[in-house]
């Protein structure tokens, strides 16, 4: 057991590595390869979707060997095969199954199991209860006379956390701007696709996002946000959302509100100048404006966020950064 905890403890460093060195779309498939060296499998799945009356959805997964069809087949059996809905029960346990000992004569055996040659599964989930987004990852091995172990069984369930967060690490570090402005943080972060379906979401964002809509689950983002276009802002009564382009999805970075969000936009503009330590005559010559109008602007401005000066004046607006 020593060795395989040597084995396992490499395993996890590369993880990690690999979270902040491999590109989003690259990463499960690497992971996947990486375990594939601990516990030897032949095909698997793991991928991250939801329940819709009590039926899992999927949304997105990576599939190891196997054909684009597996899912509109797993799809037929699903009421019967109960592994997904036994693994999001009871989060991140793995469960080693014999589809043989379980399921001959089965649906489920008969059209699933032979046609994909999947004799034994290690099955393992977890399901976020705040935002609704489940993920499952199930290895399979199609020789039936060599099922998983017990050790095999326990390095798993050790290993899906891990594969879990730095799965959510990878989606961080590549988010776009994700360490621009003065907040240099990966809080309050998420990213949903067209549909406003969460593909990943920080726990402080969507702590966020429930001050502002009371008795909002996800997992699709409110209405509010699906509706803003890339680079558009939403603010609310408690927060500020900014979004970015990804491609074919959308980041989503969220903060309370500050003071700052009072200003008017063309006080906000007046307040940069003033706060870069630019003169009333100088602003007032770049914005078309007389300097007593500039200076009547300033006043108010500091009169709305209880400030007196400069310095503060610029700090409070770092604070608008998302």
């Amino acid at each position: 057991m020593g060795g395989g905890m040597q084995q396992l403890g490499g395993l996890l460093l590369r993880l990690w590595r690999g979270a902040l060195e491999k590109p989003p779309r690259e990463f499960k498939e690497w992971a996947v390869s990486e375990v594939k060296q601990l516990v030897p499998f032949n095909s698997g799945a793991w991928g991250e979707g939801r329940w819709i009356e009590g039926k899992p959805f999927v949304h997105h997964v990576y599939l190891h060997n196997l054909p684009g069809d597996f899912i509109e087949s797993w799809s037929l059996i699903q009421d019967e095969y109960t592994m997904p809905r036994d693994v999001t029960l009871h989060n991140n346990r793995t469960f080693n199954i014999d589809m043989a000992r379980q399921y001959r004569g089965t649906d489920t055996y008969a059209g699933y199991c032979r046609k994909y040659r999947i004799e034994h599964v290690l099955g393992t989930g977890c399901a976020n209860r705040e935002s609704g987004l489940v993920s499952i990852m199930a290895l399979h091995r199609s020789d039936v006379g060599h099922p998983f172990t017990e050790r095999e069984r326990s390095l798993i369930e050790i290993l899906f956390p891990h594969l879990q967060e730095t799965a959510r690490t990878n989606w961080l570090t590549n988010l776009p701007d994700a360490f621009a402005g003065n907040q240099r943080s990966f809080h309050a972060l998420a990213v949903c696709d067209s549909s406003g379906l969460l593909h990943f979401a920080a726990p402080s964002f969507l702590e966020m996002v429930r001050t502002e809509w009371r008795g909002w689950a996800g997992p699709f983002v409110p209405e509010k946000i699906l509706e803003l276009a890339p680079g558009q802002k939403y603010a609310g009564h408690a927060i500020v959302i900014g979004t970015s382009n990804m491609g074919e999805l959308t980041s989503l970075r969220a903060r309370a509100r500050v003071p700052a969000d009072k200003l008017t936009a063309r006080e906000l503009e007046i307040a940069r100048h003033i706060s870069e330590g630019r003169d009333y005559k100088a602003i007032a010559q770049d914005l078309n404006l007389s300097p007593a109008t500039v200076k009547t602007h300033t006043n108010k401005i500091y009169v709305k966020l209880g400030i007196n000066d400069r310095a503060t004046l610029a700090a409070e607006l770092r604070k608008l950064a998302l």
